[in-house]
């Protein structure tokens, strides 16, 4: 029985070896994705979705076009979540947009992270260069690692193309990094605690010029084993 178990376990093992998540994404698109009630209500657009991709576009005076899920994560949970994207040369516009947005919500909203594009720098989370303007024309993998928690028992990872950009660790990820107990950051939390995970185009103001992303493998999970911690970057 110990046998046939590490023999189950050895896939892993080895892929643990690698940098940044290990888990295998499946190429068609998950349930979750095609279900209509994962369409942002608020959207100017609706997501076109064409099983295995995503296109969401934006025209001028548009500001949103989006799926959303999440509703249900807990405190206490780990999570994986991110998606491979491909900007088509000619559609990047020359607004600063959100790709995706993590919040937490009830008694008002409060953002923990965001992945941005803009034509100048491309994408970045955290303030940091993930994928530059002229690779965006190949597809690429965006993702996040965080654990859930109102105290500094929480950790949140940025990886591009599966290499650590950004990491945070034993911190409240109820509030936008970096925020602990242990340093002043002692601000109540409403209960009960939701979260939300936006993808797509989310823009704070009306676009002014078309933009249009494809997206595909958006996919997240629950985390019990965690392997290649980067620590904090």
């Amino acid at each position: 029985m110990r046998l046939y178990s590490f023999l189950l376990m050895l896939p892993l093992l080895l892929m643990a070896c690698g940098d940044g998540p290990i888990y295998p994404v499946e190429p068609e698109l998950y349930e979750w994705v095609k279900d209509p009630d994962a369409i942002d209500p608020t959207s100017d657009q609706t997501p076109s979705v064409a099983d295995p991709v995503v296109t969401f576009r934006l025209d001028p005076g548009d500001r949103r076009s989006a799926l959303r899920t999440g509703e249900d994560w807990r405190l206490g949970q780990t999570y994986l979540f991110g998606f491979d994207v491909r900007v088509a040369s000619g559609t990047l516009g020359s607004d600063t947009i959100a790709l995706s947005r993590l919040f937490r919500t009830g008694g008002g909203t409060s953002e923990i992270a965001s992945v941005q594009l803009d034509a100048d720098r491309g994408i970045t989370v955290m303030g940091r260069d993930c994928i530059a303007p002229p690779d965006l024309r190949e597809r690429h993998r965006v993702e996040m690692r965080i654990r859930l928690s109102n105290k500094d028992a929480g950790f949140l990872e940025v990886f591009c193309d599966r290499k650590p950009i950004w990491a945070r660790t034993k911190i409240r990820t109820t509030f936008p990094p970096v925020c602990r107990l242990s340093e002043g950051c002692v601000a109540d939390v409403p209960k009960p605690t939701r979260y939300e995970w936006q993808m797509g185009l989310l823009s704070e103001r009306s676009v002014s010029t078309p933009v249009t992303v494809q997206m595909q493998r958006l996919h997240y999970r629950i985390l019990l084993y965690i392997p290649n911690r980067p620590g904090t970057l």
